[in-house]
């Protein structure tokens, strides 16, 4: 795909990130990020074009960036991974770090409130 064929919105997305005033229209997408340094991904779940720039993830398709994972086989972008099971199972065995186990020692004198 060239940029020319991206949409007026993504063609000036790609320009504020990269800080650009023009955009060469005749040059292939990949080779536009590769040239950037940065690597185009297309989700595995959606298919919606990812790029990232060795710092963060960017979503070209929705114009924004994005919380994507690097996943087995590919990327996943932030909206296919919050539906994953991958996900899921983050989140059920995920203990943060602060949690400690309390012991509460005392007497508890609460005979007019509900515990």
């Amino acid at each position: 795909m060239q940029l020319g064929e991206l949409s007026e919105r993504q063609r000036e997305f790609l320009k504020t990130v990269f800080e650009m005033e023009e955009l060469p229209l005749d040059q292939e997408l990949e080779e536009f990020l590769n040239s950037k340094g940065c690597k185009l991904y297309s989700c595995l779940g959606c298919g919606k074009l990812i790029f990232h720039d060795n710092y963060e993830f960017w979503n070209l398709t929705d114009c924004c960036d994005d919380n994507s994972k690097l996943v087995e086989g590919g990327l996943l972008c932030e909206v296919c991974y919050g539906k994953s099971a991958e996900n899921l199972k983050d989140w059920i065995l995920f203990r943060p770090t602060y949690m400690k186990p309390v012991e509460f020692r005392g007497k508890f004198n609460a005979s007019d409130k509900e515990l």
